[in-house]
C-alpha cells in the first residue's frame, strides 16, 4: 500500500447477489422505509485498469464529478476491510488515456446504483450490465473506529436486509464480467 501519502479512507464492506428482480425491489424498498428516502439513482461507468496493486478504476459519473480510485480489499465472503484512495478529475477522457497507453485497461463495469444513507452505511443496490442484481453495504469507517465495529454494523444490516451468507460473493463485479 501507500506509504507517505495521506492516509486512506477506510470501510467495511459485504456485497451480495440478489435472485432476481422483485428480491432486488424488496431490499429497495427496505432501504427506502429503513433511510426515510427514495435514495438517489446514479448511473456509473467504471474503466479498470491493470495495477500492480489492488484494484484501479476510473469512475464515469452522469452528474458529478469523475474519479479515479484505488482501492484494496480482500477476495473473500463476509464483512471485510476495504481501503482506498480517491480523487476528483476535471479530465477523465485524457486520465483513461494516459492509464490506457501506460498500464492497460483490464475491463469495464456499467451498472445503474441505488444510494441510500443510513448512519454510517452506504446501502448500494446495484443493476450490474451482462451480471444481475447485487446488494452492497459500506460501513465507513470514523478515524479512530475498529474494523470490528464495522463488521458488527455490516452484521446486523444483513440481518435487517435479510442477507444470508450463501449470497455474500467474493470480488469484484469487474472479476466476475472477466470469468
Amino acid at each position: 500500500m501507500f506509504t507517505g501519502v495521506d492516509v486512506p479512507s477506510r470501510n467495511v464492506e459485504i456485497k451480495a447477489r440478489l435472485s432476481d428482480e422483485e428480491c432486488f425491489q424488496r431490499k429497495v424498498d427496505i432501504a427506502k422505509k429503513l433511510t426515510g428516502s427514495s435514495g438517489e439513482i446514479i448511473k456509473q461507468h467504471d474503466v479498470f485498469f491493470n495495477s500492480l496493486k489492488g484494484r484501479l478504476k476510473l469512475r464515469y459519473l452522469e452528474t458529478k464529478k469523475s474519479e479515479l480510485i484505488l482501492y484494496f480489499r480482500a477476495d473473500e465472503g463476509g464483512p471485510k476491510l476495504s481501503t482506498y484512495h480517491k480523487i476528483d478529475l476535471d479530465e477523465p477522457k485524457q486520465m483513461e488515456v494516459i492509464l490506457t497507453e501506460s498500464v492497460g485497461v483490464k475491463g469495464e463495469v456499467k451498472k445503474r446504483r441505488y444510494l441510500f444513507l443510513h448512519e454510517q452505511t452506504r446501502i448500494h443496490l446495484d443493476e450490474v450490465e451482462g451480471l444481475g442484481h447485487f446488494l452492497e453495504f459500506e460501513v465507513v469507517l470514523k478515524s479512530d473506529q475498529c474494523v470490528e465495529e464495522g463488521t458488527a454494523i455490516a452484521n446486523e444490516m444483513m440481518k435487517i436486509f435479510e442477507i444470508e451468507e450463501k449470497d455474500l460473493i467474493v470480488g469484484a463485479y469487474i472479476d466476475k464480467l472477466l470469468k
